[in-house]
């Protein structure tokens, strides 16, 4: 590969990345970028094009990197909503447990 399609695959990097964070903002996700990227490198294939291949393989790990940086922020969103249901649940059961010792004496 030459400096520009090594540019060319920078730039679809980037553009995938654009693409994926405006398609999330109206709810699609990155699945079309994806696509896109499958249709470029059989179109780079059939036509023996390195540039077409250079900007399809860009826009592939661009999406990727959207898709796994989304799936990141899912989990540790998750992870967090377990935590402070456990913790909600832990402070409910200390202060039912103090209501029933003062109720005692």
């Amino acid at each position: 590969m030459t400096f520009l399609h090594l540019l060319v695959l920078a730039l679809g990097i980037v553009a995938a990345i654009a693409l994926s964070d405006l398609l999330g903002h109206r709810g699609v996700g990155a699945w079309p970028i994806g696509l896109g990227a499958l249709a470029l490198a059989l179109g780079a294939g059939l036509l023996y094009s390195p540039w077409l291949a250079a900007l399809s393989l860009g826009l592939a790990l661009g999406a990727a990197i959207s898709m796994m940086a989304s799936w990141a922020r899912d989990i540790v969103r998750r992870r967090h909503a377990r935590r402070e249901q456990a913790r909600r649940s832990q402070d409910a059961r200390r202060s039912q447990l103090e209501k029933s010792g003062t109720s005692r004496r």
